[in-house]
């Protein structure tokens, strides 16, 4: 299965907001934003990647495009929420690293994050 694409409600270490998937091209190039409540969409396109086969969506948050320190680069598995509805609604579940312009420290620079689609 393909991941799904349309609005999913993302809460990224408390954080929360919309990840938004246009589309996920023929090479697994994911189409789309990341918008963080209260915050301006982040692009997905060109860092976004989705892998059919393991099912895992990988793609990189650009707070400030100047800054490299506060980008954050998520890593992402897909199941359903329920085994018996392999079609219906999807989770998305696991981490992403971050640096020191976001807050991040040496001792702690993996989050936790899960996005649902927003059925």
């Amino acid at each position: 299965m393909a991941l799904p694409s349309g609005d999913w409600r993302i809460n990224a270490n408390g954080f929360k907001g919309i990840l938004h998937i246009a589309g996920v091209d023929a090479q697994g190039n994911v189409t789309g934003t990341l918008t963080m409540s209260g915050e301006p969409p982040n692009q997905l396109n060109n860092v976004a990647y989705w892998d059919d086969t393991s099912k895992k969506i990988n793609f990189i948050r650009v707070i400030k495009a100047t800054d490299p320190s506060t980008f954050q680069i998520y890593t992402g598995f897909f199941f359903p929420q329920d085994h018996t509805q392999p079609n219906g609604p999807a989770e998305l579940t696991g981490f992403f690293e971050a640096f020191n312009g976001t807050g991040a420290t040496a001792q702690r620079v993996l989050y936790g994050w899960v996005a649902s689609t927003a059925q």
